[in-house]
């Protein structure tokens, strides 16, 4: 579910980028409302269902959908706002952000010793809080655009980094033509 919000959420974006329907500012932050927010309400809904299985079921799926979705806003924003150093940028990110792979499970055992319902709404409020503020934080203090230390010279100015954007984007669909015969 996952890919297929994330592949969908970046087909959609794409098009209203191409466009010129919103600026790629506000189009980050519109898809990490869905993604981070829909994320959140998923959790909501699992914690109001309780023990019903069809429920939490549908909850998890669209949760899985919603978290795709945010690839294409606070996913991608390291790529435009520096694109000289997107590597690196998403390199810090992926480590605060792979912490979870180890924290998450110490949390949820110390959390849930006796296996009962409370705690692991506890766990799934946990889980709404994180999610919801850092979309929350990227909604007030997000941005798409290129950042001037993304120049450290001062070779380049932000409006010529947008015409290199478009051209890129205009010769991407063209056709290669190969000058040699394999």
């Amino acid at each position: 579910m996952k890919s297929v919000g994330g592949v969908s959420a970046s087909i959609i974006s794409y098009w209203i980028s191409k466009k010129n329907l919103i600026g790629l500012s506000k189009l980050r932050k519109i898809t990490t409302v869905f993604g981070a927010f829909g994320f959140s309400l998923c959790m909501m809904g699992i914690l109001l269902a309780g023990c019903d299985a069809i429920i939490n079921i549908l909850c998890f799926a669209l949760s899985l959908f919603s978290s795709g979705i945010a690839l294409s806003g606070i996913m991608i924003s390291g790529v435009d706002m520096a694109p000289a150093f997107a590597g690196s940028l998403m390199g810090v990110a992926s480590t605060v952000a792979g912490t979870s792979v180890f924290l998450i499970p110490v949390i949820t055992g110390l959390v849930t010793t006796h296996e009962t319902l409370s705690e692991w709404r506890i766990v799934f409020w946990i889980n709404l809080v994180v999610v919801g503020s850092s979309g929350f934080v990227y909604v007030l203090f997000g941005s798409a655009e290129v950042q001037p230390w993304n120049y450290p010279d001062g070779e380049h100015s932000v409006d010529i980094a947008a015409e290199e954007r478009k051209k890129a984007d205009k010769s991407f669909n063209q056709p290669i033509e190969m000058s040699e015969k394999l």
